[in-house]
């Protein structure tokens, strides 16, 4: 082996270039990291931020071709070839490329838009985003992140009497969106019931079962994903049946895990919804719960849209058992209206917590633990550079209250059953179900045409109206059919703009018929009585 010195050799530097680095540093970085074009770009974007938030056109999103954004955003890059002065700060191009990025965005804070689980952010808790991005703390690490992880035990505290928990009694970790939550849950459940596997990989059992997990028939698709992820493998995956509410049925559900076990699987997780996305049904948590006791099964909640509910006195009760389960997540960037991504993972029984990723580093982790390392969260979650998204949340509930959300909350929910109710009453829709969220999916039935093309004409209406770029729907699968899809998320939005949007659904199916050569008669409007109040004003 060569001696040390013989292998790494010194570094020589240019005379002019080691005279520069005594007492200046690098000079010519000034004009990108300096104090100037940070200044002359705030003042930039908050002129076009603020004219975002006071527009009232209403719009859904503008799509452009993916080659032609390609070729848009390429020529706002500096060409170093030709621009010797590429360091200098452009105001003009990155006006432009706010322009770009804000023209191509879905517009969450218009009242065309009724699309998406995306929503419009509290504005504040926007701008603490910038400073926490020039000011980081990575959350992962006490000493780098301190204010984050208070603010993690902090909203704890706040969820603690909302759950029904007592505060320093369980554990609350903070995510990248519920995709990573849920599987670090499951992955505290398999490591309790399969103690080897951290170390191992996943086996059978001694007495020859395979360990298999339940999840309800309209899981997110992250869900399903896990059991590949962590090794238990998709044919280990239990789909567990759904009531005609589109909730995880009991009685079937107890009849499958029976024939998992006849089949040799051992189910050691069962993963139930608190809102699914495709209608945002709740299942039945309280009997859920009672069943997984039964198998010994730790019981996950993807509560990642409806568990804010939490926050509401009126919503709470929807979400009746979920303190029975042993851990559940909530994404704040969903319906508590901060940036992205910010996820609440809840444990009950706090040792948990660090049962998911037992591995360690000297590098991240003391060996002995004291007041500080207590509060570290990096060895309960999977990221290690984490940004403290906490904050945006503690931030709002510090300045406005739980109140804030709770309001937001309830209107939304009382707007979609209002438009449950509307369009029940008209003769060419249909509704799907009767929300339990601010989700809704509906058909429109146009007469004249034929059953069969129902779910041709929904998937057109849903390109047609978002091509117009006026209002943003979406769409889902539902037994086999494609049906329509809104999700309130913007609390601006009144029942006028949602008989507006009814409208531009007849008209694009009238035009859409006529282009297939269907004479498609148009319905009479059925005559429904709001009061001024929800009628046309907004929360």
């Amino acid at each position: 082996m060569q001696p040390l010195e013989n292998v790494f050799l010194p570094v020589s530097l240019p005379a002019s270039v080691a005279s520069e680095t005594h007492g200046r540093g690098c000079d010519g970085l000034a004009p990108a990291f300096g104090e100037a074009a940070f200044t002359g770009a705030l003042a930039i974007a908050a002129r076009k931020v603020q004219a975002l938030l006071a527009s009232q056109e209403i719009e859904g999103v503008r799509l452009e071709r993916p080659h032609a954004l390609l070729a848009a955003a390429r020529s706002l890059m500096v060409d170093e070839a030709v621009d010797a002065d590429g360091m200098a700060f452009d105001a003009d191009r990155f006006a432009d490329i706010l322009d770009l990025y804000l023209r191509t965005g879905i517009k969450v804070n218009s009242r065309g838009y009724m699309a998406r689980q995306f929503s419009s952010v509290v504005p504040v808790s926007a701008v603490f985003d910038l400073v926490s991005a020039i000011a980081p703390q990575p959350a992962s690490y006490y000493e780098a992140g301190q204010l984050a992880n208070v603010a993690d035990k902090l909203i704890a505290e706040q969820f603690a009497p909302l759950i029904g928990w007592e505060a320093g009694t369980f554990e609350m970790v903070t995510t990248s969106g519920a995709s990573l939550a849920n599987m670090t849950a499951v992955l505290a459940a398999r490591n309790r019931r399969l103690g080897q596997s951290w170390q191992q990989g996943v086996q059978p059992q001694a007495d020859g079962r395979r360990p298999a997990i339940a999840i309800g028939g309209d899981a997110h698709f992250s869900v399903s994903r896990i059991a590949g992820v962590i090794g238990i493998g998709q044919d280990q995956v239990i789909r567990l049946p759904l009531n005609d509410r589109r909730q995880v049925h009991v009685e079937q559900a107890a009849q499958a895990l029976e024939q998992a076990a006849a089949r040799g699987l051992d189910v050691f997780c069962i993963v139930a919804a608190a809102g699914t996305t495709s209608i945002g049904a709740i299942d039945p948590l309280p009997e859920l719960a009672a069943l997984a006791r039964k198998w010994g099964a730790w019981l996950h909640v993807d509560a990642a849209h409806n568990g804010s509910f939490l926050v509401s006195d009126n919503l709470r009760p929807r979400l009746r058992g979920l303190e029975l389960a042993d851990s559940f997540c909530l994404d704040a960037h969903k319906t508590l209206f901060v940036p992205a991504l910010c996820t609440l993972l809840f444990y009950r029984d706090p040792d948990s917590a660090a049962a998911a990723f037992p591995e360690k580093a000297s590098y991240v982790f003391d060996p002995l633990e004291d007041e500080m390392s207590l509060f570290q969260s990096g060895i309960k979650n999977f990221e290690c550079t984490k940004r403290p998204s906490i904050l945006n949340l503690w931030l709002v509930w510090a300045l406005f209250g739980r109140r804030l959300f709770e309001q937001k909350l309830d209107y939304l929910v009382m707007l979609t059953e209002l438009t449950h109710d509307y369009l029940a009453a008209q003769p060419d829709f249909a509704v799907m179900h009767r929300p339990e969220a601010n989700i809704l999916c509906f058909t429109h039935h146009p007469a004249g045409l034929p059953a069969e093309r129902l779910g041709d004409l929904h998937l057109e209406l849903r390109n047609r109206i978002r091509a117009e770029g006026r209002y943003f729907l979406s769409k889902v699968e539902l037994d086999g059919v494609t049906v329509l899809r809104l999700v309130m998320m913007n609390h601006q939005i009144t029942m006028d703009d949602v008989i507006d949007m009814i409208g531009e659904v007849r008209r694009h199916a009238r035009e859409i018929c006529a282009d297939w050569g269907i004479a498609a008669g148009a319905a009479a409007e059925a005559e429904m009585i709001f009061s001024p109040q929800t009628m046309s004003k907004p929360c």
